[in-house]
């Protein structure tokens, strides 16, 4: 008789040494990424990753969670500017923006406090995460960065959690990856040769210089 199938809803804390998951009326359970694996927010090694991650959710119960990402600080890059932003503030974003040393990025920003509120994440540590608890037959409702939140979301019920996420549906990280227009990258291959499209253009000419001269030649 196959094993019955437990759903459960929590919120993950992902911070840069690791994951800790907070389930309904239960004690928080800690899974600590080691550098072999994940370090300077990047992932090292996808497989070993993955193998932890997948031990981790079987040995803690956690196959058919239905869970909330939330990333703190230190795995986000963050900037603040006051409104409304000056010149010299809107080429200090930009700086920000193509400083970010991740391959794929999701960046997000939102107004707060009379603050333009900017943050980048790196986007295949978020999808990697997903898919992974999604492969153990779980869901992630979302993604977000923990400044949209109450300074003392740490300390609300993961069900106060999950029903304030609806107030953030259109911060969702994963969400808005989804709408960010994709980077087309031209190969050497499929860049335009120069010389090859100037060719034709040369023998054109040529051709005519040859017409001119032979019809000179002639008419001496």
């Amino acid at each position: 008789m196959p094993d019955k199938i437990i759903k459960q809803n929590g919120v993950i804390w992902f911070d840069k040494t690791g994951l800790s998951v907070y389930l309904e009326n239960k004690s928080f359970i800690r899974l600590n990424l080691t550098p072999d694996v994940f370090e300077n927010l990047e992932i090292i090694d996808r497989s070993k990753l993955g193998n932890l991650i997948e031990t981790f959710i079987k040995q803690g119960n956690l196959n058919y969670l239905s869970f909330v990402l939330i990333m703190t600080s230190d795995v986000l890059f963050e900037k603040d500017w006051i409104m409304p932003q000056n010149e010299v503030q809107k080429k200090e974003e930009s700086d920000f923006i193509d400083n970010i040393p991740f391959e794929n990025t999701i960046v997000h920003s939102w107004i707060k406090d009379n603050k333009v509120k900017l943050i980048a994440v790196n986007q295949d540590v978020i999808f990697f995460i997903r898919d992974i608890f999604e492969k153990n037959g779980g869901h992630m409702i979302g993604a977000f960065p923990y400044s949209l939140f109450r300074a003392n979301v740490r300390n609300e019920s993961v069900k106060e959690i999950l029903k304030s996420v609806n107030d953030f549906k259109q911060d969702d990280l994963i969400e808005i990856s989804s709408q960010l227009p994709s980077k087309v990258n031209i190969s050497s291959e499929q860049k335009p040769n120069k010389k090859n499209s100037s060719l034709p253009l040369l023998v054109g000419i040529f051709a005519i210089l040859l017409i001119i001269l032979v019809y000179l030649l002639f008419k001496k």
